[in-house]
This record gives structure tokens, C-alpha cells and sequence, in this order.
């Protein structure tokens, strides 16, 4: 038996939950699966194979916004310029951009490394985060 089996929820510290939810639903396309006081959690996929699951059956990570007293904007730097606190993946990054830029979300120009595509967006609690393709 492994000690973990996958990881559960990416936790995302937010300054307006509501705002918050509102804004990864309506921009990333989030699945809003629940909200109780302080925390909500979303799908980040729209597949769902048991209602009301989705990620959770699929093995893959939630993400649970959580009301925070004092929000910084999340990052790291790494050989010098700022890193994405979590990276999502697209089948198609350029469409990715596109929509992002539709919907006036603050997205970067897609970087190429050979076969792997990302780019960098900012969310509407400052968060830097990041999207693959490969």
C-alpha cells in the first residue's frame, strides 16, 4: 500500500471567495463542485464520471479556494525571474491564450521548448500560474 495515493486539492488563498469562485468558474472554466464558510471547491475538469466528482475519480487535484485573512500574491523565483505556483495542462495552448485573452485575463505571449508549449497568467488575487502543452 502506498503512503499517499494522489494529491487531494491545491489550496489558493483568496481575498473575496465569492469574487473568487465567480472568477475561476467564469475564466478558467472551473466546475464549481462546493462552498461552506471559508472554503470552496472546484473541478478543474469539466469531465465528470460519477456526478459531482469529476476530479476525484479521475486521480487528479482539486482546487479549493479558502478565504485568507491576508492574501500575497503567490510565486517563487527561480534563476532570477518569477515561477508559477501551479502549472494546469490544455490540449491546445494556443486556443488556451486566445480564450484567456477574450476574457481579459493577463496572459503571456506562449514560450516554445521544443515539443513542450506554456505561458503565464495572473489571477485575480495576483497569483502567477501556469499552463503546458506537450
Amino acid at each position: 500500500m502506498d503512503l499517499l495515493s494522489r494529491i487531494d486539492c491545491n489550496f489558493i488563498p483568496v481575498g473575496n471567495i465569492l469574487e473568487s469562485i465567480d472568477w475561476y468558474v467564469n475564466k478558467l472554466g472551473c466546475k464549481f463542485m462546493w462552498h461552506d464558510g471559508g472554503y470552496a471547491a472546484l473541478n478543474v475538469t469539466v469531465h465528470h464520471p460519477k456526478e459531482g466528482q469529476g476530479n476525484i475519480v479521475l486521480g487528479q487535484a482539486m482546487i479549493t479556494l479558502v478565504q485568507a485573512d491576508e492574501v500575497r500574491p503567490l510565486y517563487f523565483t527561480f534563476d532570477g525571474r518569477k515561477h508559477p505556483i501551479i502549472n494546469f495542462f490544455t490540449q491546445d495552448i494556443m486556443y488556451t491564450c486566445q480564450t484567456f485573452r477574450d476574457k481579459g485575463i493577463d496572459v503571456s505571449e506562449v514560450k516554445e521548448y521544443g515539443t513542450l508549449k506554456s505561458l503565464e497568467f495572473i489571477d485575480n488575487n495576483g497569483h502567477l500560474m501556469g499552463v503546458c502543452s506537450f
